[in-house]
């Protein structure tokens, strides 16, 4: 049956030779291809578009969404299925692209990781460099994986339920059993810690590329996932040490004033949904949730009509004012500042948790308001917070990582509903709606994925 591990790695090699022959040299060896010089590895490192694409089905699940009824006959079956939480996502025609998309992210790290500290004319500073961005990248597409296709991290459990296929090497006929959510989460904290250990660069020239912040801005959201708050601080404030600058809403004169992503100061380390997601219709709720004088309101928002299929409504705006921007969701300081906060609410520093809320609020709101908010106790100061995540990562899919963790939580516990062409769908706290299915297809030529 191993010529049938098309699932993940079959279309990999034909995909990398293809994106690698513009700028890699590459050498035949027998019937391949193969990386030889450092150089050819640096280029795969490069690979922007797709080291960058983390996947984004998720989103239109989470709270984020209302799906208006007109709306609701104009979307395909992978929304539609998405939306209302399915067992079953995509038909046999189909393919599922935050699978591939995170896989292929995965196999190009795998083929640095193994073959770039022995390939030919480099430094041995260079070769460790590129080694640790693929350590940040697995470990960054793991976490993506794991919290997409997998149950929750419970902090009081064993983490031993079943979660995705754990890849460390370039081989193409590796075993597809699926590993442990336990085990996923340690290969993700391993590998950062890797990238550690090779000296990773501290500033690289563009976002995209990982670097020491980023990795203390993923273990800091990796921790906050595991429930493991003073490790995630502890990391939330290496990040901001490093990186801790905030755009000032109140200096621009409209959204396409919003700098791109490449050059947004906010940015530690950039991710992106894939485009296919963009442009679904925010909840009218949540919308509802901004004040007048919240300047996030027009800048992350803009309105349904601006989209295809267009909706009355309003979607996620700042992919819309350049078409050089994504959607953000990798590592920023916004998130650090919001991790830092919630990690002080719960372990009993309520000031300290409002004073990084009124950093960030600071820069959100209109000029000679009163964005300040004080609590009176810790649980209030993390509610303030928790409200103010949804607003700050509206659109970006956050909200699903949210509902999931604080599902443990017997007070934030709740029930979701939506009714799509008529019918009505409940989600229940940590019911298998919460993990997204793998493709049936893909089961059926690898069976080991349905054990």
């Amino acid at each position: 049956m191993k010529f049938l591990k098309i699932t993940l790695y079959i279309i990999v090699p034909l995909l990398l030779l293809s994106s690698c022959r513009d700028y890699v040299e590459v050498e035949p060896v027998g019937n391949n291809r193969t990386l030889k010089y450092t150089s050819d590895y640096r280029g795969l490192a490069n690979s922007y578009t797709t080291l960058s694409s983390s996947g984004g089905m998720y989103l239109l699940a989470d709270a984020d969404v209302d799906f208006p009824t007109t709306y609701q006959t104009q979307v395909s079956t992978i929304w539609s299925n998405s939306y209302t939480w399915q067992p079953k996502i995509f038909n046999e025609s189909q393919g599922d692209s935050d699978w591939i998309n995170l896989y292929l992210t995965i196999y190009y790290s795998n083929v640095m990781i193994d073959g770039v500290m022995s390939s030919q004319n480099g430094t041995d500073s260079e070769k460790k460099e590129i080694l640790a961005e693929a350590f940040v990248h697995r470990a960054f597409a793991y976490l993506m994986l794991v919290n997409t296709y997998g149950p929750q991290f419970d902090p009081a459990g064993a983490n031993s339920e079943k979660a995705v296929p754990l890849l460390t090497t370039p081989d193409l006929y590796s075993a597809l059993d699926r590993s442990t959510v336990d085990q996923i989460y340690k290969q993700i904290l391993s590998d950062l810690q890797s990238a550690l250990d090779n000296n990773i660069q501290e500033s690289p020239d563009f976002n995209v590329l990982p670097s020491k912040k980023a990795v203390y801005g993923i273990l800091a959201r990796t921790y906050l996932l595991m429930g493991q708050y003073q490790l995630s601080l502890d990391n939330a404030e290496k990040a901001l040490s490093m990186q801790n600058g905030l755009i000032d809403l109140k200096s621009f004169a409209s959204g396409y004033s919003y700098p791109v992503l490449l050059s947004n100061p906010e940015v530690i380390f950039s991710k992106t949904l894939l485009t296919t997601y963009n442009g679904a219709p925010l909840a009218t709720d949540l919308l509802n949730s901004f004040s007048s004088d919240d300047l996030r309101y027009n800048y992350y928002t803009i309105a349904g009509t601006n989209f295809y299929p267009n909706y009355t409504g309003r979607g996620f705006g700042i992919a819309s004012y350049s078409y050089t921007n994504g959607v953000n969701i990798g590592v920023s300081v916004p998130e650090m500042y919001l991790i830092a906060a919630e990690c002080y609410a719960r372990l009993n520093q309520k000031d300290k948790a409002t004073e990084y809320l009124n950093i960030l609020r600071a820069k959100r709101y209109k000029a000679s308001t009163a964005y300040e908010v004080s609590a009176a106790t810790n649980a209030e100061a993390l509610n303030l917070v928790l409200t103010e995540r949804q607003k700050e990562f509206i659109g970006r899919g956050f909200r699903w990582f949210d509902q999931r963790r604080l599902n443990l939580d017997p007070n934030f516990q709740k029930t979701y509903t939506r009714v799509f062409k008529n019918t009505t769908y409940t989600l229940s706290p940590n019911s298998a709606g919460y993990v997204f299915p793998i493709h049936q297809n893909y089961i059926d030529l690898n069976p080991e994925l349905g054990k």
